[in-house]
């Protein structure tokens, strides 16, 4: 009794472009989508956001604000302050004497704010959240407009209300800095049909009153709209960070495993091919 070994139908390119594709829906893929928040409630589609997490000056500036008007409030527990300053290029000696108010603090500690839970829900109405994941959490893109969406309302407990996130129990503590934003109305162009604006007889745009834009009041902050963009967008960026810090080594790591495969994948194939031929 003979047993006939035929070779088995293994093909290297079938399973290495399978795994090709994987790892590229691994990589990137599925940091696109981590990317994207959701909806902007009332003030329509949020604002697009592009991080930038290899601009130190940016990061630095970030840090600075977040310490400055955030860190009373809300902590970054799942983060040290070693490891922040290290990724931002910041000495450990100007790191802690510019940023860090509390000398007990040890530079291996977690970024644990100093306000208790039961104080801040007794004093807020609900304990403020941890900041660490919240761009993980709700998009970059999300936080940003949310920044930047507070506006005066007097039927709140803070005079303010946001419309990303309407009835927020949070006050804007950047207000002194962007100034007193009001929402307002403004005549805006009739939509026609076909996307096109409407126009009348004499060929002059047809508009009509829509309210709840933002408008800031002019002169009543520190910053003008291209300085608090400016910060806005440093905060961000430094809560994107955090949120993942290792997502520029891990992308370019990413691109060196994608070459591998790649060529490793090539060396199979035609590897394969001389198996081929003692068969053929």
């Amino acid at each position: 009794m003979s047993i006939d070994l035929k070779p088995l139908n293994y093909s290297p390119i079938k399973y290495f472009s399978a795994l090709f594709l994987y790892l590229f829906i691994s990589i990137f893929i599925t940091n696109t989508y981590a990317a994207e928040g959701g909806p902007c409630k009332d003030y329509g589609e949020c604002e697009e956001f592009k991080h930038s997490l290899t601009d130190m000056p940016s990061l630095q500036s970030g840090a600075s604000t977040f310490m400055t008007y955030c860190y009373g409030c809300h902590s970054l527990q799942y983060s040290r302050w070693n490891r922040v300053s290290s990724d931002l290029e910041i000495p450990e000696e100007i790191f802690f004497n510019s940023l860090v108010f509390d000398p007990s603090i040890k530079p291996g500690d977690l970024m644990v704010g100093s306000m208790s839970k039961q104080d801040s829900a007794e004093w807020f109405g609900v304990a403020p959240p941890d900041l660490t994941l919240v761009t993980r959490l709700h998009g970059s893109d999300w936080v940003y407009t949310y920044l930047k969406a507070f506006y005066e309302d007097s039927s709140k407990q803070y005079g303010v209300n946001n419309l990303v996130y309407p009835g927020v129990a949070m006050p804007n503590v950047l207000a002194a800095l962007q100034g007193n934003q009001q929402l307002v109305c403004k005549n805006v162009p009739v939509i026609a049909s076909n996307g096109g604006e409407k126009r009348d007889d004499l060929g002059n745009t047809i508009t009509e009153e829509k309210c709840g834009y933002l408008s800031v009041k002019e002169g009543t902050g520190v910053l003008n709209e291209q300085e608090f963009d400016k910060l806005i967008y440093d905060l961000t960026n430094f809560l994107t960070y955090v949120g993942d810090p290792d997502k520029i080594e891990r992308e370019r790591l990413g691109w060196y495993v994608v070459f591998f495969f790649i060529i490793f994948t090539a060396l199979s194939s035609l590897l394969y091919r001389e198996y081929q031929k003692d068969y053929h």
